[in-house]
């Protein structure tokens, strides 16, 4: 090992000693000094490096070894950089079969890195991999556990992951990773010119090398990660021969050299550098001979003639410039290969936003070469536009050329590529002749590998199917610098750095489609009256880039056409997709060419996910629509998001975006009989019903009558466990649920629309979602009046009348309050008579009609009382210690919040606790008792926590409250604390705006929220 004698002599020199006076300050004899040095004793014993080392600086890199070896400490030591071995406290270990050893080799290649089981499976059985193959690589990895156990440390060094396996390792045991770090130590030396410390630590990584890598493991032979190992071989070996040359020290890389032109018969680099450093070392007929011989592979194998590189160095040795450092050539006019190409396509007119994400992606490309950069998502997003922008901003990285491919894997009316014609056409840019050519795939991949070995190229590889139409593409060369997009997330793409494209934000929406459509001259105008009308239209395009550009150039060649009139042609639902097309640009055919690759069943999933009219759905509530199992729709959901025809909105939760909804819709009405659709909505329909009333008795238990309205429904799963559940489940559902209702009603199923409205009215509530429950109120009436059903009218008039008191519409809320007080009475329901007595009286409190609304009370307050309803007694009662305190008798109004008070204590209401809590320190503030008000408000907030409220509107009227005393008191960094907690929960609760939210935040004397003085 070359690098050992070259350190020796250079550290002694460095030093000034001879070899006869190491000798003597080491205790080594002159001969054996003399042996290492001129390569006769390759591995010399430990003591005699020890010895060594105590009188010469010998880099060690860390390890322990000067050879970059295993660490003293290790007791594991795998080496891939040649046959397989695994070393245990220096003995071989006996891997097994060739499926041990394969499974060995791949995670050592991906050390530290989740092999998944896939791909495993893949690299050791092809085609034939099955999930009898996945199954068999658990045993062989426990076979290889128990060989290696002995030699492991504490913790475990093959472990398993979520859907794979992986290495876990150190530097000083796994070579490939003690060969990286020299490396990286020589390039460090280098930069820093330190080129005598750069020879070592090249030579040492190169050292590590004893063939190629895993040679004795076939099954990895074609592997990308062995291909990418071995270019960074070849690079390593490159870049410390320029050092050497630099150095005059020629002989240091004679022997790397000479390994790598054995593998690499045609790298015309490697082959140059070799000529160089056989004329260093006085040999130039050898050097003269391996032109000889290169040359005639070239013409023989590729028709080519000797590049630039492999002519440089031919002159070099004829003329004998043995002393001068050699700078070679990559390219230059006339040859056979091309200077340098350029194929990137222009970049896109227009294209705008994505600034941070494109300075993250060039930094990826140009920093993790050869990692191919991913970029994926649905179909009109952007990603070729993309791809395009960010090749062009890191080309100057690349000089040796840029290559653009379409692999049309999503061009409608074309076939996608296959992976010898993409090569064959790669071949030719690179300056191969068309006859030149292999026609077997693997053959020319590894072709393609070696022409591009060592240079600095751009490969941009866009629109690709899957993994199988562009992994033979991908250079091995750390030089090189790969970006690659699909509709797929490609997940068995080995090393890929994975970007999802999102959809475009609105500002950047307003930016794309002024660019687009506005002429200076005759243009629509583009003035504040038009934002409204560009959101719009943005909204109906989804936010994708596609149907954007679609729309704006439709309203470009329409000169009667304004914004306005744009967004109201596409507001129609039915003819959306119909708007957005233009020519041979179409919204509808990019997303049927992602159809078209969906098997049946992904098929019928996706037709499935329209029926309901919503943007995003829960798993259980899609398997109801197509009538599977939960864990069958979620495999089938989570294929489908792979495709990116579905996204993920959370686990459990998937979404489609509006124009992908509409194709979908279309396509059930071609596909599905209309019975059929019928069904499935009404299943699913069912099962939300089932959800909402298990929602509703944890909720509020004692309404457990609201589940009992409308048609049976099967049992909801497991159920909620708290009411914490119950509003993670309503935040997630709330914005999808009036289209529930509303598809629904389409069907006629008034019963179900009446059921779903009435158990989702508390849920709802509580959760201060009240925007929601005002449509679904609305609509659950409107069903109860078709239907006539006196008990349905008197329970949906009186929720939507409730709904509509809370958000102001006062007048509005007495109509319906009274229709259901009068059905209730009809019906003889008692209970529900007192309920709509007491909200009438709380819109009566609240339009100031205070005698009115006190009459209302204390006849609710006797029925409540009448029937032992203590829980209806309760909220009544803090609704007349409300009214006290709006007419100005808040000393009436305590006595009647601690009366209420009394009664949820007794029946253990936590929520009504907290509640009552709540309005008595209120009434004690406004009482000027502040440190008493103080006292309840905390009081009321503990109550909060007890019930599980936290979050909700009741928990923000109490630090609004808070908030108050402290500024009566002079802490305001405590009452402006106090106000943030507040306005945090009313914005995510949607009742406040962002502005009003800022607001709140940064003034001094902000004045009370509307949906607080509401409540008060």
């Amino acid at each position: 090992m070359e690098n050992l004698s070259a350190e020796l002599r250079l550290r002694r020199e460095q030093a000034g000693l001879t070899q006869q006076e190491l000798a003597a300050r080491s205790g080594v004899s002159v001969a054996v000094i003399r042996d290492v040095e001129q390569g006769r004793t390759r591995r010399p014993r430990a003591e005699t490096l020890r010895r060594l080392s105590d009188v010469l600086p010998l880099v060690t890199s860390g390890s322990g070894d000067p050879l970059g070896g295993p660490a003293a400490s290790s007791a594991v030591w795998l080496r891939i950089l040649g046959p397989l071995e695994a070393l245990t406290h220096g003995s071989s270990a006996a891997l097994g079969g060739e499926r041990q050893r394969g499974i060995l080799g791949l995670l050592a290649l991906s050390a530290n890195q989740v092999v998944p089981m896939e791909s495993i499976a893949d690299a050791l059985w092809g085609d034939a991999a099955g999930d009898g193959h996945v199954r068999a690589v658990h045993g062989h990895v426990s076979k290889l556990r128990r060989t290696l156990h002995h030699g492991a440390r504490d913790k475990k060094l093959i472990i398993c992951r979520q859907h794979g396996y992986q290495l876990s390792v150190t530097d000083g045991e796994v070579d490939v990773l003690a060969f990286r770090r020299l490396v990286r130590q020589a390039r460090e030396h280098r930069d820093r010119a330190e080129l005598d410390a750069a020879a070592v630590s090249f030579g040492q990584a190169m050292d590590l090398w004893r063939d190629s890598p895993l040679l004795d493991v076939p099954a990895l032979h074609n592997h990308p990660r062995v291909s990418a190992l071995s270019a960074e071989r070849v690079t390593a070996a490159l870049e410390f021969a320029e050092v050497a040359d630099s150095l005059g020290r020629h002989e240091l890389v004679l022997s790397p050299l000479r390994a790598i032109t054995q593998v690499e018969r045609l790298h015309e680099r490697a082959h140059a550098r070799l000529m160089i450093a056989l004329a260093g070392c006085g040999e130039q007929a050898a050097a003269l001979e391996v032109f000889s011989g290169i040359s005639r592979r070239l013409v023989d194998d590729l028709g080519v003639s000797p590049g630039p590189e492999l002519v440089d160095a031919q002159l070099h040795v004829l003329r004998q410039g043995v002393g001068d450092a050699v700078e070679l050539r990559t390219a230059e006019p006339g040859t056979g290969t091309p200077a340098a190409p350029r194929e990137l396509p222009p970049v896109v007119p227009g294209f705008v936003g994505r600034s941070g994400l494109i300075d993250a992606l060039v930094r990826d490309v140009v920093g993790r070469r050869p990692q191919p950069i991913l970029i994926s998502g649905c179909g009109g997003i952007g990603k070729s536009a993309l791809a395009v922008k960010v090749a062009w901003q890191a080309a100057r990285h690349f000089p040796d050329g840029q290559f653009y491919l379409n692999l049309h894997g999503s061009t409608p009316d074309l076939e996608p590529l296959e992976p010898l014609r993409s090569l064959g056409r790669l071949l030719r840019s690179l300056g191969v002749d068309r006859a030149a050519v292999p026609t077997d795939v693997d053959e020319a991949a590894a072709q393609f590998r070696s022409r591009t070995a060592g240079r600095r190229m751009l490969f941009v590889f866009d629109n690709v199917l899957d993994v199988r139409q562009v992994r033979a593409l991908l250079p091995a060369s750390p030089t090189c610098g790969v970006i690659v997009t699909s509709r797929r997330t490609l997940a068995a793409l080995e090393g890929r750095v994975p970007y999802e494209l999102e959809v475009l934000p609105e500002e950047d929406c307003r930016a794309l489609l002024t660019r687009h459509a506005t002429d200076p001259s005759t243009g629509p105008s583009t003035g504040p009256d038009d934002i409204e009308a560009q959101n719009a239209v943005a909204r109906q395009c989804a936010y994708l880039p596609l149907a954007l550009s679609i729309a704006a150039a439709r309203l470009s060649v329409r000169p009667a056409w304004t914004w306005r009139t744009l967004a109201e042609r596409l507001a129609e639902e039915g003819r959306r997709l119909t708007e957005l097309e233009l020519e041979d640009r179409a919204v509808r055919a990019s997303l049927m060419v992602g159809y078209r690759d969906l098997d049946p069943a992904q098929a019928r999933m996706f037709r499935c996910m329209s029926l309901l009219g919503v943007t995003e759905l829960g798993v259980d509530t899609a398997a109801a629509l197509a009538g599977l199992p939960v864990p069958t729709a979620e495999d089938l959901l989570d294929q489908l998001t792979e495709a990116h025809l579905v996204q993920t909105a959370a686990p459990g939760r998937y979404c489609v975006h509006d124009l992908t909804r509409l194709f979908a819709r279309e396509l059930a009405a071609e596909h599905d009989p209309p019975e059929e659709r019928r069904h499935a909505v009404l299943r699913a329909l069912r099962s939300r019903l089932a959800v909402a009333r298990d929602a509703s008795r944890q909720v509020i238990p004692v309404a457990v009558w609201r589940t009992a309205l409308g048609p049976e429904t099967p049992g909801a799963g497991p159920g909620f466990r708290d009411r914490h559940e119950v509003y993670a489940w309503v935040d997630a559902e709330a914005a999808q649920l009036p289209a529930v209702l509303g598809s629904a009603a389409a069907l006629g199923a008034d019963d179900l629309v009446t059921a779903l409205s009435a158990a989702l009215f508390f849920p709802l509530y509580e959760r201060g979602r009240w925007r929601e429950l005002w449509e679904v109120s609305e609509m659950g009436a409107a069903a109860a009046d078709r239907v006539g059903d006196p008990h349905h009218r008197a329970v949906t008039h009186g929720d939507l009348g409730y709904v509509l008191a809370d958000l102001g519409r006062l007048d509005e809320a007495l109509v319906h309050l009274k229709v259901s007080l009068a059905q209730h009475r009809l019906t003889g329901n008692r209970r529900g008579e007192a309920a709509q007595l007491d909200r009438l009286g709380v819109v009566h409190s609240r339009l100031g009609r205070f005698a009115e609304a006190v009459g209302h009370f204390r006849l609710s307050v006797d029925l409540e009382s009448g029937q032992g309803n203590r829980y209806g007694e309760a909220i009544t009662l803090t609704n007349l210690g409300l009214t006290y305190l709006r007419s100005g008798d808040p000393e009436a109004a305590v006595t009647a919040f601690c009366d209420a008070l009394s009664g949820t204590r007794e029946i253990e209401d936590l929520v009504g606790t907290a509640i009552a809590l709540g309005y008595i320190a209120e009434a004690n503030r406004r009482m000027g008792r502040h440190r008493e008000s103080e006292r309840y408000f905390r009081m009321a907030l503990d109550a909060d926590r007890a019930a599980d409220d936290l979050g909700s509107c009741t928990e923000a009227r109490h630090w609004w409250g808070l908030s108050l005393v402290h500024r009566a008191l002079g802490a305001e960094d405590r009452a402006r604390e106090c106000r943030r907690n507040a306005v945090t929960i009313l914005h995510d609760l949607r009742l406040i705006s962002a502005g009003e939210r800022s607001r709140i935040e940064t003034g001094d004397d902000p004045g009370t929220p509307d949906v607080i003085l509401r409540n008060l």
